[in-house]
């Protein structure tokens, strides 16, 4: 039996967040696109002017390239800052001694919040505008829009 530290007490034993955080990350992901593609497919909302099977291929070669590049670039940068933090108990939730549930969900609500502001900001700065408008000119909106980003947007994020 494992002894349970503060980098493995999130999932609990056996697991070690940080050091799956790849496989957790693409796992949950391709969990809920693959349940988002079942879900449009089965209930199409509009006919699409490119065909579904070209856009696809387009917008997940796009995020293969961002997120490559991305990890090639910054290959363990913010584990390795999220790791630091954690040994050196640095952060409000810290702070506040926060039961860890409670310190879970605020954090999700604050990194959500986090992602809107820089969406928003994306919208705002005409030289972010630039990169960030790849996204909405999918001339079909469907689950993959949700891929398509500009890999220099991906590393400004």
């Amino acid at each position: 039996m494992s002894q349970v530290t503060p980098r493995n007490a999130l999932v609990g034993g056996d697991v070690n967040v940080l050091a799956d955080e790849v496989v957790l990350r693409i796992g949950i992901f391709a969990g809920v696109f693959v349940l988002l593609i079942v879900w449009e497919l089965s209930f199409p909302r509009r006919v699409l002017h490119v065909k579904k099977s070209y856009r696809w291929l387009n917008n997940m070669a796009v995020f293969v390239v961002g997120g490559v590049v991305s990890r090639l670039l910054f290959p363990a940068a913010l584990v390795g800052i999220a790791m630091v933090a954690q040994d050196k108990q640095w952060g409000v939730f810290y702070q506040l001694a926060l039961p860890l549930w409670v310190s879970v969900l605020l954090s999700v609500i604050v990194l959500d919040a986090a992602v809107w502001l820089q969406h928003l900001i994306m919208h705002k700065v005409p030289i972010l505008w630039r990169l960030h408008r790849m996204h909405h000119t999918d001339q079909d909106i469907d689950v993959s829009t949700g891929l398509r980003f500009h890999p220099v947007e991906i590393i400004v994020s």
